[in-house]
């Protein structure tokens, strides 16, 4: 385990690619509960909309995240790849998100999240897109402005999905 934490690290800071993950289908499942269960840690500590909704949401963003890999992979003959690159996309969203539980942490014990800590949570919001993109560059055999692409192209889809199906979550987030 502590291997697959070493990889996942490294992956983060740019020194390994979704080449270098296990080619083991179980850990997809394995990692996709544990990053359900801190998408539920981290929605019981943010106010503003509920659990469920929280949960939603992250649910919709990671089943776009994989579901598209997958076609991607799929239209460049290359789903044998599909396994250790939705490893890696899970393991760096599980990664960044456990940094950001002590600031919603913070945020839950103060009544509210300090600017201070929404620019720190923004700047691993980038970073993460800027994994992602690293990860598609390397998985998808394409450019890195292309995988930027991408990943900012998810990321806008996600949000154009989110108003269509829980257009409640994108108004309490307006109001906020």
């Amino acid at each position: 385990m502590n291997a697959l934490l070493n990889v996942f690290a490294r992956l983060c800071v740019f020194r390994r690619g979704p080449e270098d993950m296990p080619y083991a289908p179980p850990l997809v499942g394995i990692l996709l509960a544990l990053w359900m269960v801190i998408q539920l840690l981290s929605a019981a500590l943010q106010d503003g909309l509920s659990v469920a909704q929280m949960v939603g949401v992250q649910l919709l963003a990671m089943g776009l995240l994989l579901g598209s890999s997958a076609l991607v992979l799929a239209f460049k003959n290359l789903l044998g790849r599909w396994t250790q690159t939705a490893i890696a996309l899970i393991g760096v969203d599980i990664a960044l998100s456990l940094l950001a539980l002590p600031m919603l942490l913070i945020g839950h014990a103060a009544g509210g999240t300090p600017s201070i800590l929404e620019g720190v949570y923004l700047l691993l919001v980038s970073w993460q897109l800027a994994v992602q993109a690293f990860i598609f560059h390397r998985a998808f055999a394409i450019g890195p402005l292309l995988g930027l692409a991408m990943a900012f192209g998810l990321l806008i889809l996600t949000f154009m999905l989110v108003g269509a199906l829980m257009p409640e979550v994108l108004q309490a987030s307006q109001a906020a």
